[in-house]
């Protein structure tokens, strides 16, 4: 090969070298939340449907007649209005704090009286691992948004209590998670929505 021959190879290999650099590539896709809402809302209403099983069982196991209420619980106290207005990084962090303070009262009522409550052991471990679970993927979906998690302090739980104190306790928490999580399943999809 003469000079002028590698002078033209070396001209079309430079251009094309030039054209695949100016080339666009792969590009990220936008990521799309709304799948992994999606996955959170169908976590949520499981563990609702497991949770009103519980229920069932704590109530047909152990009648206690009347309301009973803890002080440690979550309140929900949201009006339509503030419900349709909710923003997506207030309401996860909420959702986040609030399901935290539930898992801590679930852990408490397992260790309170774990004689007491082994005829309903399956479902109380059921509720709480699929509420652990649900809680990670909360908190793993909110890193992806970079939003920050909240550093609420849990609620300080008695060491232990008669076994009295622990049924109605356990009414307090099942029947609270369980109004919970029907309201939070609503929060999550209309959340989803705004994305």
């Amino acid at each position: 090969m003469n000079t002028i021959e590698n002078r033209k190879v070396l001209v079309v290999v430079l251009s094309l070298c030039e054209a695949l650099w100016a080339a666009p590539g792969p590009r990220p896709k936008p990521t799309d939340f709304r799948a992994e809402f999606d996955s959170i809302v169908h976590m949520a209403r499981n563990l609702l449907s497991d949770t009103k099983n519980l229920f069932n069982h704590f109530k047909n196991r152990y009648p206690a007649e009347g309301e009973h209420k803890l002080e440690t619980l979550p309140v929900l106290s949201m009006t339509a209005v503030e419900l349709a207005n909710i923003q997506v990084s207030a309401g996860l962090a909420r959702l986040s704090s609030d399901l935290q303070c539930y898992q801590r009262h679930f852990e408490w009522l397992r260790r309170a009286a774990p004689l007491l409550l082994r005829p309903m052991e399956h479902d109380i471990t059921t509720v709480h691992s699929r509420l652990e679970r649900l809680l990670k993927r909360l908190e793993h979906l909110m890193t992806k948004l970079s939003l920050s998690r909240p550093n609420d302090p849990l609620p300080t739980l008695p060491a232990h209590g008669t076994h009295w104190s622990v049924v109605q306790a356990g009414h307090a928490i099942v029947h609270s998670f369980h109004l919970y999580l029907d309201w939070a399943s609503r929060v999550l999809v209309l959340i989803r929505n705004k994305l």
